[in-house]
């Protein structure tokens, strides 16, 4: 950008900050090293090198498709090329710095419900369901978020909350508020799976301190009867690979009734691809965060296989992949909005 020339150093010296900022930030996200504040004002600046990263990108093939030089022929002048470049570079700017601060916003803010109608044989009464995914308590989220989030939950007045997984990221002895999740109110209480990162963060702290709240059940490959269906829930498929039990969904499918609605909870979508879960309606799950950051959806596909909504694994199958309602790493969302799923199910 040949407006930016005089202020090469200026520019340098940013971007200098901005990598400083974000080493000290990825240090940190293992090592509880910096105040949670200012943990979470550096988590801002890996979303900017997203942004100008994707957008540096743009620029260049704008660059060489419009303003090419060295092309034989040129649809515009000299001046008006220069002129128009200017427009461009100008344009790419403010919408780089913009995207930065929307999709910080989007990331902090209160997730927007999303609706989601599905259609269950052999259900004789509607259920609504409030899945939350991903909240990731800790360093980034805190207890005023929580606070939120269960209100806006609340005011559903849903028959259950499912919380499947990644609900911890930190040392649980660092979030003194995480009674607040008796909170939540529903017909039949709340329901809760691991993800993987309260692997990473004393998954048996975890487990020992949650399993004493009220209203609050904790489901290992354990399911639970309510007389006209039957809800179910895995252990992560990171368990094993990090050492600790491997799911068995073979014993939970003992504990279910084939004549009866089955509802699957688990982390990871990729779990239907590497367990046999027929025999369950509706599979619900999270993990993905639709992606985060747009492109990297495309990655999370060719890792899991799925990323955001709702897919028909078969005939009388349903998988639901939730976006979250926090978010991991940088501060950021794009084109990947946050979310609690309000899935309505009506018998059919």
């Amino acid at each position: 950008m040949d407006f930016l020339k005089p202020y090469k150093k200026m520019i340098l010296g940013f971007i200098f900050v901005v990598f400083l900022c974000e080493l000290v930030f990825f240090v940190s996200m293992r090592e509880a090293i910096l105040h949670e504040k200012v943990y979470y004002f550096l988590a801002i600046f890996p979303a900017i090198t997203c942004f100008f990263l994707l957008f540096a990108l743009i620029y260049e093939c704008g660059s060489w498709a419009f303003f090419n030089k060295n092309k034989k022929e040129q649809i515009f002048s000299a001046p008006r090329r220069k002129f128009l470049k200017l427009i461009f570079d100008s344009w790419l700017i403010i919408l780089s710095v913009s995207m930065v601060f929307k999709g910080f916003v989007n990331a902090v803010s209160i997730p927007k419900v999303k609706e989601v109608d599905i259609n269950i044989k052999n259900l004789k009464e509607d259920l609504n369901i409030a899945l939350l995914t991903d909240v990731h308590l800790g360093k980034n989220l805190g207890e005023d978020f929580l606070k939120a989030l269960i209100d806006k939950v609340n005011a559903l007045n849903v028959d259950m909350v499912v919380i499947a997984g990644d609900l911890i990221d930190a040392d649980i002895a660092s979030i003194p508020y995480v009674h607040l999740l008796e909170n939540f109110k529903s017909k039949y209480g709340t329901y809760y799976v691991y993800g993987n990162h309260e692997y990473y963060n004393h998954i048996e702290a975890i487990g020992q301190k949650l399993k004493t709240l009220k209203n609050f059940k904790v489901l290992e490959d354990e399911s639970i009867d309510f007389g006209e269906f039957t809800l179910s829930g895995t252990l992560d498929l990171s368990a094993k690979r990090l050492g600790f039990k491997e799911s068995d969904i073979e014993k939970i499918k003992t504990q279910i009734d084939q004549e009866k609605v089955n509802i699957l909870i688990t982390h990871q979508p990729k779990y239907v691809k590497t367990y046999d879960v027929s025999g369950f309606d509706l599979i619900l799950s999270g993990h993905t965060h639709a992606g985060q950051i747009f492109p990297f959806s495309l990655l999370v596909y060719l890792e899991q296989g799925f990323v955001y909504g709702l897919y028909q694994l078969s005939k009388d199958s349903l998988l639901y992949v939730s976006s979250g309602a926090g978010f991991w790493g940088p501060a950021v969302r794009f084109l990947a909005p946050s979310e609690i799923a309000l899935i309505r199910l009506k018998g059919e």
